[in-house]
């Protein structure tokens, strides 16, 4: 009986980690300010790392730019890895921010 809660278990991780990338574009989209920064981390190839990026708004607004946040993920295909991005996220209209993002000092 254990046994088969356990494969169960297992097989439900399983599941949910190879449907990660394909449940990526719906879950994070630009009606939020912090999706819009995941979806933009997403389109740049790294689906499972917008589910993890750790995103820190700062105090900073920039009336071009918008919201500014530190954003740290894995960033696999860099030779940096882990680089620390700074991303601007400015509503643009209605439930839509726009992204700029870029590589920290």
């Amino acid at each position: 009986m254990k046994t088969k809660h356990k494969l169960f278990s297992l097989f439900i991780l399983l599941v949910v980690i190879i449907t990660l990338p394909l449940l990526s574009p719906m879950v994070f989209t630009n009606a939020t300010e912090r999706g819009a920064i995941r979806h933009a981390i997403y389109q740049e190839g790294y689906p499972y790392q917008s589910y993890f990026a750790i995103l820190q708004k700062k105090d900073d607004v920039d009336p071009q730019y918008g919201q500014l946040y530190d954003v740290y993920w894995q960033a696999w295909k860099s030779e940096t890895g882990m680089t620390p991005y700074v991303c601007y996220s400015k509503k643009i209209q209605e439930k839509e921010y726009k992204v700029s993002c870029g590589t920290a000092p």
